[in-house]
C-alpha cells in the first residue's frame, strides 16, 4: 500500500469527525484542498526520510493532535458554554494537519537552507491563523507543527552527522528575521479582516482594517423615515445616509494597503534595505497607537458580557503590544540589518542623504497637497457637508481620511460631504496617499549601480593584477561595468557585475591560489551583509573543492581552451588545415601584425571599427558583453593585438589579447575579440591564432588561452565521456543558441589546435535562487536587447 493511498484512507476516517457528531460532513473544496496539500507535504516527507518513517510520522502526528484537539474543545466548551465560539463547539479536525507535522519532522533531515525554510514558513504559518483567526483548525495545525518539530529534532539527535553548510552572516539571520516578523504582522490583519469571526488575541488588531461604516440596511431605514412623517429622526439619520455611499473600492483600498507597504517592506528588508526597516517601523507604532486608542475609547462590555470584560481589557493591551514590541524589536535590530562595508574597500550600496529624503519628501508632500486640495474644496462649497463644518473641521477629516476608518472609529469620521467635489475627494485621497506611499518605498529601495571606477581603484587593482593572481580571465575584472571588493588584507579583490540583487563574478577571485578559498569565503559573507546573491560565474573547476565546503551547488558553464607555447608545434595530420591556413596567407602577401590600438594609425583603427559594424549589421542582435569584450575593451594600453593585413594595408582580421602577469611581467595571452571582413581569405582566424601562438612560444610565455565559449562543452557526439543531466541541460543550451552566436562552432573552431581543456563552472549557495541567476545572467549578456530585437532573437533559436 502506498503512502497517498494511506493518507486517503486516513481522510475517510478523519472525515467523520470534521462534522456534527452522528454525520460526516466534508466541504468538496475543503476537501479537494486538504487532500492536495496532504498528498504534496506527505510526498515530501517520504522523499526526505522514506516511505515508512513517512507514515509513522503522520500517524504519531495525527494521533497527537487529535487528543489534544480533543482537550482544547472541552476545556473551551466548559469555560464559556454556549458562548464560546462556533468554531471551537461545531467544527471537525483539519485533515491537513497531520500532514503539517510530517514535514516538520522531516524537515530536521533536509539540508541546512531547506530546514530553516519549511520550519519558518509552516511555524509562522500556523502562528498567524492562531493569533489573528483564532480558529480551532488552525489551533490544532498549531498543536501538530509543534510536536513535528520535536519529534525531527529527537530524531536528528541520535548521532546523526549534519551535513557542513555554508555559515551565514549575522546580517542575514537578524534580516530574515526581522523580515519574518514584518511579514507576520501585515498577513495577520489581513487574515482577520478575511475571516467571519475572529477570535484570536491579536483580532482586536485585524479589526483595525476592516470596514466599520454604517450597514446600507441603517441608510435605508433612514430613508423612509421621512416618508411616515418622522423628519426629526430622518434629520439625524441623515450622516449614516451620507455614510452609506462610502462602500466604494477606494475606502476598502485605504483598508488594504497599510499591510501591502507592510508586505514590501518584508521583502526589502530580506534584501538589506535600511528604508524599508524605518517605514515598517513607522507603521508598526502608527498601529500600535491606534489599537491602543481604539481600545481606550470602546465600550466595556456591561450586563451578561461583562464577565468578559477583563479578557477584552487584555486582548486589547496584547493588540497594542504586539505592534509596538516589533517595532522596538526592529529598532533593537537596526545595527545589524543596514548595510556596511566591506573592509578594505568595498562601497557601500547606501544612498546619500538627499536621495534618501526625496521619497520620504514625496510621502509628506504628497499627504499634504491631498489635505489641502480637500480643504480648499470644502471652503468653496461648505453647504456639502452633513453637519456644517468650518476650517478647522475640514483640516482634520482631510488628515484622518489618510488612515484607514477603523483606525480613527466611526464616531471621529466627521462631517461628510454628501456631493460634488469635496465628496469625489473625500472617498479617494485615503487610497491616493497610500499608493504614493508604496511607489516611495519601491523607489527608496531600488538597486543603484555604481560609476566608472576612479583612477585609484584602477590603480589597485592593476596592482593585484601585475602581481599575479589565479586564473586566465582576471584582466575582464578592469572593464566597465564590474564592481570591485577588495580583501581585509588588500592583497586579493573580486570584480563582479551586479544585476538587481546578484552579484554575478567575472571568473575566479584575484587572488593567488593560497589566498583564493579565504578570499571566496570573505566575499561570499560580504554579499550577504550586503543583501546580495553572490554567484561565481566561470571559475576553474579547481575550487569545487571550496564550494563543496560551503555546500554550494555548481554547474559547468563552459571549457576554457589553453595552448602551451612552449610545447606548441603545428607537426601532424591534425595541424593540417592549420598549415594550410599559414601556407594561404604567405602567397596571398597576408602578414600578422602585434600590436596595441595606441600604437595603430588612424586609417587602421578605423578599418577594426567598419569590420566591428559589418559583423554587428550582419547578425542584426545586440553584442553580447560582461565575459566578452568589444571594441571599447580592445582599446586599453595594456591589451594586446594581432591583425592579418595584406599588401594594400587593408586590414582582413583582428584578434584582441587580455594579460596575465606575475611579478609584473606577462606569462600569458587570453583571447577576447575576434573579427573578421566577410570577404577576406579562408582560414584568416586559424592564421592569426597560430601567429600569436609563435609570438608567444618566441617570448616564452606559459600560456596562450583561447578563452572560454559560454555554454559549449568538449562532450561531442563521439564522446565516450558520461553524461549526467548538468551536461544536457548545457548541451541543449548551447544548441538552442547555436544559430544566433555560434558558441558551439566557435568551440569546434579551437579544437583545431589540439588544446588542453579546463572546466569552467558557476557556483551558488542554493538551488531556489537559479531562476533569478539565469535572468541575471540574461540581463548581464545581453543589457542593450530592445523590445524590437527580442523576436528577431527568439526566431533564430532552434
Amino acid at each position: 500500500m502506498t503512502t497517498a493511498s494511506i493518507v486517503l484512507l486516513l481522510f475517510v476516517v478523519a472525515a467523520f469527525l470534521r462534522g456534527r457528531p452522528g454525520t460526516m460532513q466534508l466541504r468538496p473544496l475543503e476537501g479537494v484542498l486538504s487532500v492536495a496539500a496532504t498528498l504534496v507535504l506527505v510526498g515530501a516527507t517520504e522523499r526526505l526520510i522514506g516511505r515508512r518513517k513517512a507514515v509513522r510520522a503522520y500517524v504519531a502526528v495525527a494521533i497527537v493532535s487529535v487528543v489534544v484537539g480533543i482537550a482544547i474543545r472541552v476545556l473551551v466548551t466548559s469555560t464559556f458554554g454556549s458562548t464560546a465560539s462556533p468554531t471551537y463547539r461545531l467544527s471537525g479536525f483539519p485533515l491537513y494537519a497531520p500532514a503539517v507535522g510530517s514535514i516538520l519532522v522531516a524537515s530536521a533531515f533536509a539540508s541546512a537552507l531547506w530546514r530553516r525554510r519549511i520550519r519558518l514558513l509552516v511555524l509562522a504559518s500556523a502562528l498567524v491563523f492562531v493569533l489573528f483567526e483564532g480558529s480551532f483548525g488552525g489551533l490544532v495545525t498549531l498543536v501538530a507543527a509543534v510536536t513535528g518539530l520535536l519529534v525531527g529534532i529527537a530524531l536528528r539527535s541520535r548521532g546523526t552527522t549534519r551535513r557542513r553548510a555554508w555559515v551565514r552572516s549575522s546580517q542575514h539571520e537578524a534580516r530574515v528575521l526581522a523580515s519574518s516578523l514584518v511579514a507576520i504582522s501585515a498577513a495577520g490583519p489581513f487574515l482577520a479582516v478575511l475571516s467571519r469571526t475572529p477570535v484570536g488575541p491579536l483580532a482586536p488588531l485585524g479589526a483595525l482594517f476592516r470596514n466599520s461604516l454604517p450597514n446600507r440596511s441603517l441608510s435605508r431605514a433612514c430613508a423612509g423615515f421621512r416618508e411616515h412623517g418622522l423628519s426629526a429622526v430622518h434629520s439625524a439619520c441623515t450622516p449614516s445616509r451620507a455614510l452609506d455611499g462610502l462602500h466604494t473600492p477606494g475606502t476598502a483600498l485605504v483598508g488594504f494597503l497599510p499591510l501591502v507597504v507592510l508586505f514590501l517592506a518584508a521583502f526589502f528588508i530580506r534584501r538589506g534595505r535600511r528604508p524599508a526597516v524605518l517605514v515598517a517601523i513607522v507603521v508598526n507604532v502608527v498601529l500600535g497607537v491606534a489599537s491602543g486608542v481604539a481600545a481606550i475609547t470602546a465600550p466595556i462590555p456591561t450586563g451578561a458580557a461583562a464577565r468578559y470584560g477583563a479578557l477584552h481589557v487584555l486582548l486589547s493591551v496584547v493588540s497594542a503590544s504586539v505592534p509596538l514590541g516589533v517595532a522596538a524589536f526592529l529598532i533593537v535590530l537596526l545595527p545589524h540589518l543596514a548595510r556596511r562595508d566591506a573592509v578594505g574597500g568595498g562601497r557601500p550600496d547606501r544612498p546619500n542623504g538627499r536621495a534618501a529624503l526625496t521619497p520620504a519628501g514625496a510621502v509628506l508632500f504628497s499627504g499634504a497637497a491631498l489635505v489641502a486640495a480637500y480643504v480648499v474644496a470644502g471652503s468653496v462649497a461648505p453647504e456639502v457637508f452633513v453637519p456644517a463644518v468650518g476650517l478647522d473641521g475640514l483640516i482634520g477629516t482631510g488628515i484622518l481620511r489618510l488612515l484607514p476608518v477603523g483606525f480613527i472609529g466611526i464616531r471621529h469620521v466627521g462631517s461628510v460631504p454628501t456631493h460634488g467635489l469635496p465628496r469625489i475627494l473625500f472617498e479617494n485621497i485615503g487610497w491616493a496617499f497610500w499608493v504614493v506611499a508604496i511607489l516611495a518605498l519601491v523607489v527608496a529601495c531600488r538597486e543603484r549601480t555604481r560609476g566608472r571606477a576612479s583612477s585609484t581603484e584602477r590603480e589597485s587593482l592593476d596592482r593585484i593584477l601585475k602581481k599575479g593572481v589565479s586564473g586566465n580571465l582576471a584582466f575582464m575584472a578592469t572593464w566597465d561595468g564590474n564592481e570591485i571588493w577588495y580583501s581585509p588584507s588588500g592583497r586579493s579583490a573580486v570584480a563582479y557585475r551586479r544585476v538587481g540583487d546578484v552579484a554575478v563574478t567575472c571568473g575566479d577571485p584575484l587572488a593567488t591560489e593560497e589566498d583564493a578559498p579565504g578570499v571566496v569565503a570573505e566575499f561570499a559573507l560580504w554579499c550577504d551583509d550586503q543583501g546580495l546573491l553572490p554567484v561565481f560565474y566561470s571559475v576553474r573547476a579547481a575550487l569545487l573543492p571550496v564550494f563543496q565546503r560551503m555546500a554550494w551547488y555548481d554547474l559547468p558553464v563552459g571549457e576554457e581552451t589553453v595552448l602551451r607555447p612552449r610545447t606548441f608545434s603545428m607537426q601532424g595530420k591534425k595541424w593540417q588545415d592549420v598549415r594550410s591556413s599559414m601556407n594561404r596567407a604567405s602567397k596571398a602577401g597576408v602578414t600578422a601584425l602585434w600590436s596595441t590600438y595606441a600604437e595603430l594609425g588612424s586609417a587602421t583603427a578605423r578599418q577594426i571599427h567598419e569590420i566591428s559594424e559589418q559583423w554587428m549589421s550582419d547578425k542584426g542582435l545586440p553584442e553580447m558583453g560582461f565575459t566578452l569584450g568589444g571594441l571599447d575593451e580592445l582599446q586599453d594600453c595594456d591589451v594586446a593585438l594581432m591583425l592579418a593585413i595584406d599588401d594594400d594595408g587593408r586590414v582582413l582580421a583582428v584578434t584582441s589579447w587580455l594579460p596575465s602577469y606575475r611579478d609584473g611581467r606577462v606569462i600569458g595571452w587570453t583571447l577576447d575579440f575576434m573579427r573578421r571582413r566577410t570577404d577576406s581569405m579562408n582560414g584568416v582566424m586559424e592564421f592569426l591564432i597560430a601567429s600569436a601562438a609563435l609570438k608567444a612560444q618566441e617570448d616564452d610565455l606559459e600560456f596562450l588561452s583561447l578563452s572560454a565559449a559560454p555554454l559549449a562543452s568538449s562532450l561531442g557526439a563521439d564522446s565516450t565521456a558520461p553524461v549526467d543531466a548538468t551536461d544536457r541541460v548545457l548541451s541543449f543550451l548551447g544548441s538552442a543558441l547555436e544559430p544566433a552566436y555560434g558558441f558551439q562552432s566557435l568551440f569546434t573552431f579551437k579544437k583545431k589546435f589540439q588544446p588542453d581543456y579546463e572546466q569552467l563552472i558557476m557556483a551558488y549557495p542554493d538551488p531556489i535562487d537559479l531562476p533569478r541567476i539565469g535572468a541575471a545572467l540574461g540581463r548581464a549578456y545581453l543589457p542593450d536587447l530592445t523590445a524590437r530585437q527580442i523576436p528577431k532573437l527568439l526566431r533564430s533559436l532552434r
